[in-house]
């Protein structure tokens, strides 16, 4: 029997080679979708887990309020971590990590840059489960000179030679390497290839309250341990020793491990995170395609009922019970996904580089893995009982007798038909809006006024030039494609320093502000609007002893005329208001601007930023950087960036997000015209007859046009009033995420729909004018 369904399906397959292409190439396109981004949700949902002890490891956070807002960091000073394992029992251990900055290295006397840097405790290697190639893990961190490299850098640098006990020097040390580590973990929020021992770096060994609160402390906590009351009580041990804290009520909360890395609206977080809703809406969209293209599963399948109608009525005739016809229909149903599952496989492996360049990863397909084969299984299963269920419950509805005679021809089109269809295009409706609001925002953004100018500014980060930056800019300032020469303490999307900020005469009313130093030239080259009163940096009014503010730190004061006024930073610094900068969003627009302080930048350091201001010519303004930085700094590689793709970077995940839809948006659509086309040749080949009578009794073609369109325009302007509500609450949820948004418009949502519609005219409009000009004779000649 098996051999023979077999048979019969094959040849139904190549007499009918259009259709089951369309069936094949729908199915498979969901599949590819769904296997694409089910391994990523995999990953995303698995970070972490691989650690031993996963389920006692948290991070210690606090909570704060800057600027009216609720202000959360990973973060905090290194000696929370320290004293906390002194004073509360229940910590049996403690490890901080503090991520570094991008550094030069000088290996086998060649020097060059290196990312993904960290400092740790030296039982890093005990508390995490990170695997040591080579080296002990139990003393690799024991000692100020060592270090620990991973695979990918020893291989790099050594190749086949031995890595343990070459010297890597970094921060003007020489240090041995320790131990080879594995390459961490792509499901991993910490993501490093060089870790050194906290010892190793003078102020962070050495910091205490107060300093540096870049430490990410981790506690393993024993079993049963009451988390909140824990928090609440390091929170009030902090309080006893800085009193600062208490002052502004921040607080600490203990975050598991395995929620780190979807911790979004965490500031100042050097971990690898992600987007919960951005991963729910990803997954929604796999599923989403999976089941349009079953959908379409479906509707071929019933819209080619008419070819199997005969062969399943002589079945039924000689006696074919209905187990073997429902068994029979299942093997080609399930030969059909197979064979798309098959095709989908090849896709996903083609495609899995596309696909970690588009969303960042380095995914793999793993055949080792069973989770893979669980996924992938599941997901093919699935789709048989989706996709294989109706049509077979529908084709053992056919009548044998009807069949044989020829007179049938299959039932109106169903609710469960128009529903798929209504749903398709739903869900069509919903990505074109959600691609054209989530282009339209990210327009503004590039477009907006940000209170500054960003573009032809190229930075570098000085080296032993910073001994030297007056001679330096007068050397630069001599090439006329360089406008200007500046500096400041960070780089303006960054945040390098905050403080507590009052009225000298009400130190009570304290806020938090971002501090930045700058040379006098800062705010010209910047293009930063002086609003009131002066800048007291100019050559020739250099005063310590005022500053500059921003709008938004007068607001916080409640100064309406600040110029003048005096402040207090932390305990003894004083300073007058000498201007007030206008609002400049320096930072991402998921936030609001800042409260700042602005200060003369009396020394260039090696690790503050040059910002040169060119005329657009940037080939030239290079060669002469790189001129300047060979005579300073002539064993480090040059590096320079540009100032415009720091804030590109900003808004990464929603360019991500906006590919993707855009490509789910293509595929959606596609699969909708897949779907349309079977349906409406089901609809118009069940009306053939019906059609040629009116055409004998004189109906025109355009009112048969209008007869076979009525219909479809009416499921898609339904499915236009489904999708524009949803829509609008999602895009609104979404645009919450900003502080400062563009509007939703009603011409994106018509606009979606007009695309639907004018889509849905188009496949429709083919079928029946092909019916519409059919001769009536050949409709009628068997009446």
């Amino acid at each position: 029997m098996y051999k023979t369904n077999l048979k019969e399906i094959i040849r139904w397959a190549l007499k009918n080679r259009a259709t089951s292409i369309l069936i094949i190439s729908g199915m498979s396109i969901g599949i590819t979708i769904a296997l694409l981004i089910g391994l990523w949700g995999l990953n995303e949902f698995s970070f972490d887990k691989f650690h031993a002890n996963s389920d006692r490891i948290y991070r210690v956070c606090r909570q704060g309020y800057i600027n009216n807002e609720s202000l959360t960091l990973g973060s905090d000073f290194g000696t929370v971590g320290t004293i906390s394992k002194e004073k509360f029992p229940q910590i049996e251990e403690v490890c901080r990590v503090v991520p570094m900055n991008r550094e030069p290295v000088k290996i086998l006397e060649k020097s060059t840059y290196e990312d993904h840097i960290a400092t740790a405790d030296q039982n890093f290697f005990q508390f995490f489960s990170f695997k040591i190639e080579n080296g002990n893990p139990e003393n690799c961190l024991d000692a100020p000179d060592k270090i620990v490299i991973d695979r990918q850098t020893a291989n790099k640098y050594f190749q086949n030679e031995n890595a343990l006990g070459q010297i890597i020097e970094i921060y003007g040390q020489q240090l041995h390497v320790s131990a080879v580590m594995e390459n961490m973990p792509e499901n991993s929020h910490l993501k490093y290839n060089i870790i050194l021992p906290v010892s190793a770096i003078s102020w962070l060994k050495d910091s205490g309250w107060g300093s540096n609160d870049g430490f990410i402390t981790y506690l393993l906590l024993e079993k049963g341990t009451d988390i909140k009351t824990l928090a609440k009580n390091i929170s009030a041990m902090t309080y006893e020793n800085f009193p600062t804290y208490e002052k502004f009520k921040i607080t600490h909360f203990l975050q598991p491990l395995s929620e780190i890395h979807f911790s979004q609206g965490f500031r100042f977080d050097n971990v690898i995170t992600s987007d919960r809703r951005s991963v729910f809406i990803f997954i929604s969209l796999a599923i989403l395609i999976l089941l349009i293209a079953s959908f379409n599963f479906i509707n071929m399948f019933i819209s080619t009922s008419f070819l199997r109608a005969k062969s399943i009525g002589v079945k039924k005739i000689n006696g074919s019970s209905r187990a073997s016809l429902f068994l029979s229909s299942y093997i080609e149903t399930g030969l059909y996904i197979l064979i798309s599952a098959f095709i989908a496989i090849l896709l996903t492996v083609v495609l899995l580089p596309s696909f970690n360049q588009l969303s960042g990863t380095l995914l793999k397909f793993n055949f080792a893995d069973y989770r893979v084969y669980l996924y992938a299984g599941t997901l093919f299963l699935s789709t048989i009982f989706i996709s294989g269920t109706f049509p077979v419950f529908y084709i053992l509805r056919f009548n044998p007798e009807a069949i044989i005679r020829n007179r049938f021809k299959g039932s109106g089109v169903t609710l469960l038909q128009r529903s798929l269809i209504i749903s398709q295009f739903v869900a069509s409706i919903i990505l074109i809006s959600s691609a054209g609001m989530i282009k339209k925002q990210l327009n503004y953004v590039e477009n907006m006024d940000l209170g500054f100018n960003k573009d032809q500014i190229i930075y570098i980060y000085p080296g032993n030039m910073a001994n030297s930056y007056d001679a330096v800019r007068n050397e630069l300032l001599k090439n006329p494609n360089i406008m200007d020469v500046t500096a400041k303490n960070c780089l303006p999307d960054q945040w390098n320093n905050g403080s507590d900020v009052a009225l000298a005469d009400n130190a009570s009313e304290a806020k938090i502000m971002e501090i930045c130093s700058m040379k006098d030239n800062y705010a010209d080259v910047m293009q930063m609007s002086l609003i009131e009163g002066r800048n007291p940096f100019l050559p020739g009014q250099e005063n310590k002893n005022e500053c500059l503010i921003n709008e938004q730190a007068a607001i916080s004061l409640g100064l309406t005329a600040p110029v003048g006024k005096r402040i207090k930073r932390g305990t003894d610094r004083f300073y007058t208001i000498a201007g007030v900068l206008k609002n400049a969003n320096t930072k991402s627009l998921h936030i609001k601007v800042d409260p700042q302080v602005y200060l003369n930048l009396n020394q260039v350091e090696g690790y503050h930023p040059l910002l040169i201001k060119t005329n657009g010519q940037s080939e030239s303004v290079i060669n002469s950087l790189s001129k300047i930085w060979k005579q300073y700094n002539p064993d480090t590689p040059f590096e320079y960036h540009f100032l415009d793709d720091a804030y590109d970077k900003l808004y990464r995940t929603e360019e991500t997000s906006s590919k993707i839809i855009s490509i789910g948006m293509v595929i959606a659509l596609f699969l909708a015209f897949m779907g349309l086309y079977a349906i409406s040749h089901y609809a118009t080949e069940r009306r053939v007859k019906e059609i040629g009578i009116r055409k004998v009794n004189g109906a025109r073609i355009s009112e048969v046009l209008l007869l076979l369109n009525r219909d479809f325009v009416r499921w898609v302007l339904i499915s236009v009033f489904i999708a524009t509500p949803v829509t609008w609450f999602i895009l609104h949820k979404w645009l919450e995420n900003f502080a400062y948004k563009t509007e939703l418009s009603w011409w994106i949502f018509a606009l979606a729909g007009l695309l639907a519609l004018g889509i849905a005219l188009l496949t429709v409009s083919w079928q029946s004018w092909r019916a519409a000009t059919r001769n009536p004779v050949e409709a009628l000649r068997y009446e």
